[in-house]
């Protein structure tokens, strides 16, 4: 096991080197790009030590012998690391009673047949991607090291690989009186087929002013493939799970107005629902916009909550508009008045509450899926979606990659030999250099 004696002639290596610049010999950059290589070099070496000393102890089990069979050893495995290119040799195992064949050593370590890419690399892609393009991604990683430079499919299988952690429930609930929900969605154009909606929803306690104006204990959610029954299900068990539903008074729910948004209703009980003041002003200004003088009179009417006003102004606007496209906008804004009255009442009644989900959309996911000529697969986008919404509400999305993945059990196989070698560094430390092998009668070879 020589794992000690590779981080001793490696930090020996780096101690000349660290001389080098002291005596002029190199300059400062040049040291700092060396250092890099070899430390990288040396994460390859000691990977590869492990790898394959823990692939010989396998091979040497008893408790192995009674189930495995070896097929065949020395079978080289190349993987891309965050290291660089990793090289070893493995044994091959067949098992005696289901005759399945297996490389023990990949399993333990949890390294997938067939791949090519480790998975911490893998996990450190999908980090990227979310943030930049699959190739901006791949360009990222490699920009100190060539070898890690990966395709943009790769980067792409990262994603379509990528799973939410489900995250345990808090052991104490919060308690509020008022809670508040936004919603929204993002038009993503889909490979083969007609445009999908990605689907935001954001659960929070209200806005704080300092240190700068944020949402208080914002949780974010989003879909591109679930039903709306699903999703707002998906919100209902966040809610229960926790917010102490005794101390909650009231509950607010903004959008504009969509079906899938006014499907929360049947899923909350007593939610308040209040429609976006902004796509109200953009139907009312797509209404009126032949008819200026109109337009404030319908504010008037929606002030004072006079919908018959209202909607006789839209009908005036409607007799006087000239062709069918202009007359269909207004017949759309009456139908849209018509079925969102109940959410301008509750807005007029609680002029405090605002609705940003469309700033939010614009942030969380059109920055990514849909503010640049792209088109996604259905999978892909909606695993993107998922992944930004990992990102917005502060959390790893590496964690989320890595806790989906082929658990792996610890390495106790490698303890002892290791457990020896520190302590022969240790005895190093207290004789002085003469214990580093180099002195036969404490090397053992003296009678």
């Amino acid at each position: 096991m020589d794992i000690v004696r590779l981080v001793e002639a490696k930090t020996l290596l780096v101690g000349e080197k660290i001389l080098e610049v002291l005596e002029g010999g190199i300059d400062y950059l040049s040291f700092e790009a060396q250092l890099k290589r070899e430390l990288d070099q040396l994460g390859c070496d000691l990977l590869k030590i492990v790898l394959e000393a823990l692939d010989q102890k396998l091979c040497d089990s008893k408790e192995r012998k009674r189930d495995w069979v070896v097929v065949r050893k020395n079978d080289q495995k190349e993987i891309l690391t965050h290291f660089g290119l990793l090289v070893y040799t493995r044994t091959y195992f067949r098992n005696k009673r289901s005759k399945q064949y297996s490389y023990l050593v990949d399993e333990k370590a949890g390294i997938a047949p067939h791949s090519r890419v480790s998975v911490n690399l893998k996990a450190e892609l999908s980090e990227l991607c979310t943030g930049v393009s699959y190739e901006g991604a791949t360009l990222q990683v490699s920009r100190h090291n060539a070898e890690l430079k990966v395709s943009r499919q790769t980067v792409a299988s990262c994603v379509k690989e990528f799973q939410v952690k489900q995250e345990p429930p808090p052991k104490q609930k919060r308690r509020v009186k008022e809670l508040y929900l936004e919603a929204d969605e993002d038009h993503v154009n889909i490979r083969y087929r007609n445009n999908a909606q990605a689907r935001l929803i954001y659960v929070h306690e209200g806005v704080v002013e300092h240190p700068r104006r944020h949402l208080k204990n914002v949780r974010y959610f989003t879909t591109v493939k679930k039903t709306p029954e699903d999703f707002w299900l998906e919100v209902c068990d966040y809610i229960e799970a926790y917010y102490d539903l005794e101390s909650l008074e009231t509950i607010f729910l903004s959008g504009d107005g969509a079906p899938w948004i006014r499907a929360g209703l049947e899923y909350i009980p007593g939610v308040n629902f209040i429609l976006d003041r902004f796509h109200l002003s953009e139907y009312i200004l797509s209404a009126t916009a032949h008819m200026p003088k109109l337009r404030r009179l319908i504010y008037q009417g929606i002030e004072v909550l006079n919908k018959q006003a209202v909607l006789d102004n839209l009908h005036e606007a409607l007799r006087r508009a000239e062709g069918p496209a202009r007359q269909k906008r207004i017949r759309n804004t009456i139908k849209y008045i018509k079925n969102n009255w109940d959410g301008i009442e509750a807005s007029v009644k609680y002029p405090h509450i605002c609705c940003s989900a469309e700033g939010h959309v614009s942030h969380v996911l059109a920055a990514r899926l849909s503010s640049r000529p792209m088109a996604w697969s259905l999978k892909g986008a909606n695993n993107m979606s998922a992944m930004r919404a990992v990102r917005a509400n502060g959390e790893s999305i590496s964690e989320h990659y890595l806790a989906s993945r082929m658990p792996t059990s610890p390495i106790v196989e490698l303890r002892e030999e290791v457990k020896k070698e520190l302590k022969r560094l240790k005895q190093s430390y207290l004789f002085g250099t003469e214990n580093l092998n180099n002195v036969p009668l404490f090397c053992g070879e003296i009678a």
